[in-house]
């Protein structure tokens, strides 16, 4: 997965606000709607569980910050304060964002890179990789897959850039729904998709 596959319409953007997230989170509703409608006739068995949730509790937002401190990348909090999770299971090889962990949860996540960076893992795919930010409003999304996570730091090698910035990423995320949901109807109703 490259960076060029994240970039947008929104490239050079660096922040998000409550209102382009709210329209994000309404599209990708309606496209799940879609998608959940049209899964079984296309695969023959039901999709698993899918949706775009509401807010994230004071008490998660409260548990983010007290595990990454000033690390917490303002884009995210201002994400997590609409949306505390995305679960899309069925979506080519599978795409989560975590909910916020709640005061004194620790879920294991590395919080720093071999350089030195700290990182805040918000994500994950279906094949075990982990969507990160580094530190910062406007970082870069980062997909840590295939390295070392050796005494509290995940090899920095192994961390690569795959979207400029949130926005970019969450942008991403509902062009792969769109795309998938464009192509269960396009197989329903015996029209091939491109390839």
């Amino acid at each position: 997965m490259s960076r060029l596959a994240f970039d947008s319409e929104h490239e050079g953007q660096t922040g998000v606000d409550d209102a382009w997230i709210e329209r994000w989170r309404a599209g990708m509703r309606s496209d799940i709607a879609v998608l959940l409608d049209t899964f079984a006739s296309r695969f023959g068995f039901p999709p698993g569980d899918h949706g775009v949730s509401g807010p994230a509790t004071a008490a998660e937002l409260d548990g983010l910050a007290r595990l990454h401190g000033g690390a917490v990348p303002g884009d995210l909090l201002s994400f997590h304060r609409v949306v505390a999770e995305v679960e899309l299971p069925d979506v080519n090889n599978g795409y989560w964002i975590h909910r916020p962990p709640l005061p004194g949860a620790d879920p294991g996540h590395p919080r720093r890179l071999s350089d030195g960076r700290a990182v805040v893992v918000f994500g994950s795919d279906g094949g075990g990789a982990l969507f990160a930010l580094a530190g910062g409003s406007g970082s870069p999304v980062l997909r840590l897959a295939d390295g070392s996570f050796l005494g509290g730091a995940y090899e920095a090698d192994c961390a690569t850039e795959i979207a400029a910035n949130l926005q970019n990423f969450l942008t991403f995320l509902h062009r792969e729904l769109t795309g998938f949901v464009a192509s269960s109807i396009g197989k329903r109703h015996g029209v091939r998709s491109p390839q």
